[in-house]
């Protein structure tokens, strides 16, 4: 073989393996891009998962945190004695007690009505103390929200001992009342006749599933 022969051989075969190299090179540059591609979308879609994963988060935390206040609304009411059965009994001897912390003379007298449901009468001020005539409640009864009427009469009273005693009497008893109504009468020099109404509402915690529907 001539030394051109063996020039042309050797250029054949450096061409051959160029032309391999080339074509190793396209196709790992190829790959590479199919793979930075593919990277990219799955990236893209972990993204979206992620955001909406973080939404849903979101969502649930501020569910959970209207759900704690809600809970905690509720074991508030609880404690204040307006949600759960009615203690009419506690009610009658902390107004006594109130009375005597006071030091108000001792001409209290009371009545405490059976209780009434809230949605069997309008409560507005026009029968505001008026004596309800829808159907009563029985005290133990846990369908509805229903309303008592502490009726409360002194006499000997002056304006500014009938204010501390409620305000005492509020601030010590486990429920949650309005003065409905307070009427003062038969002023004299040893105070005045005061007759007033104070309604406490109650509301049950727990409403069969018959009065429900």
């Amino acid at each position: 073989m001539s030394d051109q022969q063996r020039i042309l051989a050797l250029a054949r075969r450096s061409l051959v393996l160029l032309a391999i190299t080339l074509l190793l090179g396209v196709a790992l540059y190829g790959g590479t891009a199919w793979f930075r591609e593919r990277s990219r979308t799955q990236l893209s879609q972990v993204q979206e998962q992620v955001s909406a994963s973080q939404a849903n988060l979101s969502n649930l935390q501020g569910d959970l945190a209207n759900l704690q206040a809600d809970v905690g609304r509720f074991a508030a009411l609880r404690e204040q004695g307006v949600v759960g059965r009615a203690d009419r009994a506690a009610w009658v001897e902390q107004l006594l007690a109130s009375r005597a912390r006071v030091g108000l003379p001792d001409t209290l007298s009371y009545t405490l009505q059976a209780p009434v449901p809230v949605s069997s009468q309008g409560d507005s001020a026009g029968d505001a103390g008026a004596t309800p005539a829808a159907p009563q409640a029985a005290p133990g009864d846990a369908t509805q929200a229903v309303f008592h009427d502490l009726e409360v009469a002194l006499t000997s009273i002056h304006e500014q001992e009938l204010l501390a005693f409620l305000e005492d009497y509020r601030g010590h008893v486990k429920g949650r009342f309005r003065v409905n109504a307070c009427v003062l009468s038969a002023r004299t020099e040893a105070g005045l006749a005061a007759r007033c109404t104070l309604r406490f509402f109650t509301l049950p915690d727990d409403v069969p599933a018959a009065a429900a529907q």
